[in-house]
């Protein structure tokens, strides 16, 4: 039954659905098809394919009739999607404009089990990422923490989630990755990786520009240029800004959230050295001047009553920090200790609360300031039948921003971050073929050395300091993949990969700057922070401070750079077989690592640097890919077990977030993607994606995150949906509608489950119509975002025991957008 209504459909769309009331019930289907999520690149047919460049992304090329053809490099080796036996989501230039995605943060939304969010807990930063993929995913920013997914741009891993919210102007496609890819990429990623890549210089002369406005005093200016200087040399220019005002108000000076304010460009030169030896030198930069991203104080513990002594220090029954600001340094001002505190402005409570999530009594330095430049050379060299690929990269960061614990004007907790970090990396990639293609193999050796700093001030209502530090990073690998095409339809592809990473952290720039405690934290410092440390302490046997590690009496750590090393195999193996010329099924193994580090966040002062240990996931996957009924109809299914064991988590100790080995989980889940042609005006996309993920086993260290806690976030189900309907196409020009839905269910943003900080599931629509002249120079689009005006949260941070509050930073309301572009 199913195979004739497809059919029905196919013949149909060639004939009788050419009248309006055909293409109305159709678009009618079309909206209704809200259980998948695909989002798949059909227009921008030969714009890419046909430049003459070496394309590294996904590529719609034109097919007669049909869906077209994605190419995609998952593989390192240009392959049509459906026949790449691993779980990939390509998005094209014009699906992404179709989706209005700005930037890297806004492609999560469309492809099953993937959350990237705009966002870093902890942080204020507005140009920063927490992505998560499968469930495998890391929360924290710090520079001693690796992301647990790969962000890669135009083929150079980006070190950094701090940062990693790129512009996305005049991008060529963008692949997502899902489960470890070791044996493929350059550094090793254990959850996935986001592959960003930009238009190559190409022989044509290109000229682009578009004007947008909207809400909030929107105004987006871009322009591309595309020179070939002579038949072997070509250059494509692209400079780009965007601005927005801030969505969240300031109740205490009248500043905002949230803006947008931010410069970049790219410049590429392309050259044909030789026959055979093509070289491409490219230079991007981003500026960024913003102000913090929004914070909405969610939650207080008031803290007022004393509930025993820990260490000559009393412990509040919640809130800490909000009991010595109330009953100590304000007292009597505040009340005495049993009662709470009153609502006036020098004392801290629930009355900092606001009914508006777009309004905040934070008082933070307002601030989220970015600077990023890199540049990097890729040479490719077809030296007889092997194919032999070199890119070496550079890249710098210069960040600060800003963070308000408590969403007050009282100073229980502000963190500033300055952080500048440098990295250089070299890839060697070698393809070939052997035997007349029996093997299709892939090699590489990839080294990346970074270096970064972080100055961590910190203010807290008993004492301020700077936390942070330096580290020093050396990452080298070798990894090799081939696959044995055992028949025509039969192919088994094993790869491994070796990695040698050190880690290096020097914490010396740690240190008490103000002890408002009485002198009781200098204390700590001079005992705890010695060669033979004095626990518990004791000021008889600490009034000297150690010389050699801690000449001053007041650091957090021990002044000594502290090292740690990973080596690990990871290999992976697949195998595939074409069933039909339209459907193939696979099946895969894979495993990954992380390697560890160390904690920054530290305090009271510590002995030692707490390490952690590398994190590791073994991953089977089995999968079909069917394109049917003409290729009207493609259908990519995928079902997965991921072994997720030494997983790195965060948990509050003391005042400070600390990274932890937690302990042992289970990741159980699949993905349904599908893209159909029901007309020849109208195509619809859609795909879900179910995870099943918990915890087998807990170590004490983690608490309180336990075997029934839940992953943060890390939904259930997510599903996306969406339509592109030409409502015209005639002498005049074309009319084109589209609309999409995207789903994500409920979840929580932190792994210790604060109840403030789980967000139900939720949906998000946008639509927009455009209308583009026949020469397809001009073209008007005028749209919606967030369109039923939607509030979610992005992340949150709380740590009631301490601070006494729980945060959160929520999405952008409803937004309107008119753009005009003109193309040459």
């Amino acid at each position: 039954m199913e195979d004739r209504t497809s059919m029905s459909l196919g013949r149909v769309g060639k004939g009788v659905l050419n009248t309006g009331l055909a293409r109305a019930s159709l678009l009618a289907l079309a909206i209704s098809m809200g259980s998948s999520a695909y989002a798949q690149d059909q227009g921008q047919a030969n714009d890419s394919a046909n430049d003459g460049s070496a394309n590294d992304g996904a590529v719609a090329q034109d097919s007669s009739g049909g869906l077209t053809t994605i190419i995609v490099t998952a593989r390192k080796r240009e392959e049509n999607l459906q026949d790449t036996p691993i779980s990939v989501t390509a998005f094209g230039a014009e699906a992404l404009e179709q989706r209005q995605v700005d930037t890297v943060g806004d492609v999560g939304r469309f492809a099953p089990n993937v959350s990237l969010e705009p966002v870093a807990n902890i942080s204020g930063s507005s140009a920063s990422i927490t992505t998560f993929i499968r469930g495998v995913g890391q929360t924290d920013f710090n520079i001693t923490v690796d992301p647990g997914v790969g962000l890669y741009y135009d083929g150079v891993y980006v070190a950094r989630t701090a940062g990693a919210l790129l512009d996305l102007g005049d991008v060529q496609s963008i692949q997502i990755l899902r489960g470890p890819q070791g044996t493929l990429f350059g550094k090793n990623t254990i959850g996935g990786a986001v592959i960003v890549n930009s238009n190559q210089p190409s022989n044509d002369l290109e000229f682009e520009g578009e004007v947008s406005t909207g809400r909030f005093n929107r105004f987006d200016v871009n322009g591309m240029i595309n020179v070939p200087v002579s038949d072997r040399v070509a250059v494509r220019a692209v400079v780009g800004l965007r601005t927005r005002d801030g969505y969240q108000r300031r109740l205490s000076d009248g500043g905002s959230h949230g803006n947008v304010n931010s410069l970049g460009g790219r410049i590429a030169v392309r050259a044909e050295l030789t026959d055979s030896l093509t070289a491409t030198l490219a230079f991007d930069a981003n500026r960024r001047r913003e102000d913090s991203s929004a914070n909405t104080l969610l939650e207080v513990s008031e803290g007022f009553d004393v509930i025993g002594m820990a260490g000559g220090f009393p412990v509040a029954n919640g809130g800490f920090q909000n009991f010595f600001w109330n009953k100590v340094l304000q007292a009597p001002n505040c009340g005495p200790v049993g009662t709470p505190a009153p609502a006036t402005d020098n004392c801290y409570g629930p009355h900092w609360f606001t009914d508006d999530i777009d309004e905040t009594f934070a008082t933070n330095r307002n601030v989220s300031d970015f600077d990023l430049w890199g540049t990097n050379l890729t040479l490719d060299w077809e030296l007889g039948g092997v194919n032999i690929k070199s890119i070496t990269a550079y890249r710098e960061t210069e960040a600060s921003f800003s963070f308000d614990f408590d969403g007050s004007p009282i100073p229980l907790g502000e963190s500033f971050n300055n952080i500048t970090q440098e990295q250089f990396s070299q890839e060697f990639q070698f393809t070939g073929s052997l035997f007349d293609d029996l093997i299709e193999y892939t090699a590489g050796l990839y080294y990346l050395k970074e270096t970064a700093t972080d100055d961590n001030l910190l203010t807290f209502a008993f004492a301020d300091f700077v936390s942070g530090g330096d580290v020093d990073n050396d990452s080298y690998a070798a990894y090799l993949q081939a696959t044995f095409n055992v028949t025509d339809r039969f192919s088994i592809t094993p790869g491994i990969r070796y990695t040698d990473e050190t880690k290096r952290f020097d914490p010396s720039r740690q240190r008490i700057t103000d002890d408002r405690t009485g002198g009781g934290l200098l204390l700590l410092s001079r005992c705890f922070v010695r060669q033979q440390p004095v626990i518990p302490p004791n000021p008889a046997l600490c009034a000297t401070p150690d010389a050699t590690l801690n000449p001053a009496g007041d650091l957090i750590l021990p002044a000594v750079e502290v090292s740690t090393t990973s080596r690990e195999w990871t290999p992976a193996i697949s195998m595939d077989y074409q069933i039909t010329d339209e459907i193939l099924a696979y099946a895969s193994y894979s495993k990954g690592f992380k390697s560890g580090g160390f904690t920054q966040r530290i305090f009271p002062p510590e002995p030692a640097a707490s390490p952690f240990a590398p994190e590791f996931v073994e991953s089977y996957e089995i999968g079909l890919k069917n394109e049917l009924f003409d290729r009207r109809l493609r259908l990519n299914i995928a079902a997965f077990q991921s072994d997720y064991d030494d997983i790195q988590i965060v948990v509050n100790e003391g005042v400070a977030p600390k990274v932890r080995n937690a302990g042992r989980a289970r990741i159980r889940g699949f993905e349904v993607e599908v893209q159909a042609q029901l007309a020849d005006f109208l195509t619809v996309q859609g795909g879900a994606g179910y995870l099943d993920a918990y915890y087998r086993e807990v170590s004490p260290t983690a608490t309180p995150v336990n075997v029934n806690s839940r992953f943060p976030n890390v939904p259930e189900w997510t599903a996306s949906a969406s339509f592109d309907a030409d409502l015209y196409d005639g002498n005049a020009g074309t009319l084109v509608l589209h609309g999409d839905w995207t789903y994500k269910g409920g979840h929580f943003k932190d792994a210790i489950n604060t109840p403030t900080l789980f967000q139900d599931g939720y949906s998000v629509f946008g639509a927009n119509l455009s209308f583009e002249l026949p020469d397809t120079q001009w073209k008007v689009s005028a749209g919606v975002t967030n369109l039923t005006n939607e509030r979610y949260l992005l992340g949150g941070y709380s740590d009631l025991q301490q601070t006494g509050a729980t945060t959160g930073t929520f999405s952008r309301p409803r937004e309107w957008f008119l753009k005009l572009r003109y193309r040459y």
